[in-house]
């Protein structure tokens, strides 16, 4: 069941008035980013009081979040199914292996193509116009979605640290993506991440730290 940032169980007319300001928010986000944005241009935009508005929210980064939590669900929902489709059947080892080693992180697929279908707005979101709010929360977001499909194990790096690495990385190419004229088709970009990321995707892998080797020096 939905809950309001109180707590409260949430019902029809709240979840319509919630859609409203989100997709008030997403308007103004795509229109003017997030630093030009107040709590009554929302309310203006969703024609929604402002008494109304802090029924629901104590201000719109609160709502902002709601946001992405509501995103992160969605996408967590279709990599489910991903996996699902992805689990390997019994009847060949063949196929086995081949599926485990195209598969990587699954939310991103449709991570990208939302971004790839909503340009305008990912730029407001994550691009040059963004705000550090706005670029915090995307991150955090894509943080909990890669830490849920991480292995429990990550070898000798600390798990946190592999997946704040990894979103980092993921957060910069999508954000470098989403500028560009003539972008890679979103199988492309998606492709790309899962050959950067598939080592630490590996289960049962440990982890070694190989030195360097450099060219010997002659001494003088």
């Amino acid at each position: 069941m939905t809950t309001s940032h109180t707590g409260e169980p949430i019902d029809r007319r709240s979840l319509r008035t919630r859609t409203a300001l989100r997709d008030a928010l997403i308007e103004l986000i795509t229109e003017r980013g997030w630093d030009d944005i107040a709590v009554r241009d929302i309310c203006v935009r969703a024609n929604i009081g402002r008494s109304t508005f802090y029924l629901h929210y104590p201000n719109k980064d609160e709502l902002l979040q709601g946001g992405f939590e509501g995103l992160q669900a969605e996408l967590q929902r279709q990599a489910r199914t991903r996996s699902d489709d992805a689990s390997p059947s019994t009847e060949s080892t063949e196929s086995t292996e081949s599926t485990e080693e195209s598969v990587g992180f699954l939310f991103v697929p449709g991570l990208i193509e939302h971004a790839h279908e909503q340009r305008k707005l990912f730029r407001g979101l994550i691009g040059r116009r963004s705000g550090y709010v706005v670029q915090q929360r995307f991150r955090e977001m894509v943080i909990r979605l890669i830490t849920d499909e991480l292995p429990t194990s990550t070898g000798s790096f600390p798990r946190e640290a592999v997946a704040r690495s990894l979103a980092g990385a993921f957060v910069e190419l999508l954000s470098w993506w989403i500028e560009q004229c003539a972008p890679l088709p979103p199988k492309e970009l998606a492709a790309l991440f899962d050959e950067l990321s598939w080592p630490a995707l590996k289960r049962e892998r440990s982890l070694h730290h190989v030195p360097p080797v450099y060219p010997a020096t002659q001494s003088a």
